[in-house]
């Protein structure tokens, strides 16, 4: 196939099949974490939330080099389980950072007009501020394949090794519990808007109306935003060549188009399963997304969508492209994903017939090189 044909591929699982299915992991994992997380306070619920997920992420972050190292000369079988439990409790952790810092704002600013405008009015400058605005998109604009290579990693947003650790520490902290919290800040605000301006929940008809609406608004946003993103990439590299400042405002115009789009849908497709997945059983139905989002997710090497982690700077390139380029990448994951155990285990094979190449030069003896040479003539 040719490279537009997979591209088109991408974007289509990724709206079609990835992005559902991390919705139902959030939609699921929030709403048990609401019913089993200290349900009879609120304040206590969320600031627990907080804890849990500031720890987690943390210590990820801080363990993810010796992580890569354990499980790199450990078996297939240890590495898949190993790998795939990480993925599970990381994404609680961040799912519990959101929650805590959303019912916080919730708690102390209301979800009123001005309330709910605060969290974006804060957020959204701030993030521009620090160049950071790529890191509020999700699926189905960023797919993360689990890819053996990359599986741990967890970058920052100045880049710090940990071989200077005092600014590596700094670096870390200040990338899972500032930047981290601010991308709930501007999520929040966009969710929240929808609900104010697009549903109304005085009737369930009207309230699956505006869902779908909001679906119908954020997926023909992004269909817009994939197909603009070859020309935008030509004029962000344009505008490269006046000044980098009038590339990363030119991107960081289009990027937010993408996050309203991104919020969109996915308040969209959450409450459609609030209105046909078991509706008459909340916590079965939440029970159902959480467990069939991560499990299908894994199966198809894509669990990593899930978590929202590390930090790329805006004006910067991602994977060797410009940020209006958008990570949908599945089938080309695969296919890169194929060929590097191809690559290896065409390595490993030539290593092998190397050392016996060796092997059996080292064993022979002069006398059995000279019987050799007798039996080569005859």
């Amino acid at each position: 196939m040719t490279p537009l044909v997979y591209k088109i591929a991408d974007a289509v699982i990724s709206c079609v099949v990835i992005a559902p299915l991390v919705v139902f992991y959030w939609r699921g994992t929030w709403g048990l974490l609401d019913r089993y997380l200290i349900p009879g306070n609120e304040s206590a619920s969320a600031w627990v939330s907080v804890l849990i997920g500031i720890v987690i992420n943390l210590s990820f972050n801080f363990c993810q080099g010796a992580l890569a190292k354990v499980f790199e000369k450990r078996n297939i079988l240890i590495r898949i389980v190993g790998s795939r439990l990480y993925t599970g409790v990381f994404a609680f952790g961040i799912v519990n950072h959101w929650r805590g810092v959303w019912l916080v704002w919730n708690l102390y600013s209301g979800t009123a007009a001005w309330g709910v405008a605060g969290s974006l009015i804060v957020g959204l400058p701030l993030m521009v501020f620090f160049r950071t605005v790529f890191n509020i998109l999700a699926a189905p604009l960023v797919v993360a394949m689990d890819l053996d290579s990359e599986y741990f990693a967890v970058s920052t947003r100045f880049h710090f090794k940990p071989d200077n650790l005092e600014f590596y520490l700094y670096d870390t902290c200040f990338t899972t519990v500032v930047i981290g919290s601010l991308i709930v800040f501007v999520w929040r605000g966009v969710w929240n808007m929808l609900d104010l301006y697009f549903i109304n929940e005085n009737t369930m008809q009207k309230s699956i109306h505006g869902h779908y609406g909001t679906a119908l608004v954020g997926y023909s946003i992004l269909i817009l935003i994939l197909c603009l993103q070859y020309p935008a990439n030509f004029l962000s590299n344009k505008l490269l060549k006046v000044h980098k400042i009038a590339k990363i405002v030119f991107e960081d115009i289009y990027l937010c188009f993408a996050i309203f789009g991104n919020v969109a849908v996915w308040h969209g497709i959450w409450g459609l399963c609030d209105s046909y997945i078991l509706p008459e059983n909340p916590i079965a139905s939440k029970w159902f997304t959480h467990t069939i989002g991560i499990g299908v997710l894994m199966l198809m090497l894509s669990g990593n969508s899930v978590l929202v982690r590390g930090c790329v700077v805006d004006g910067e390139k991602h994977k060797n492209e410009n940020l209006v380029m958008f990570s949908t990448g599945y089938f080309s994951g695969l296919m890169k994903l194929c060929s590097d155990r191809h690559n290896k285990s065409v390595t490993l094979h030539g290593e092998t017939v190397r050392n016996c190449k060796e092997t059996d030069t080292v064993s022979d003896t002069p006398d059995e090189q000279e019987e050799d040479t007798r039996t080569a003539f005859l």
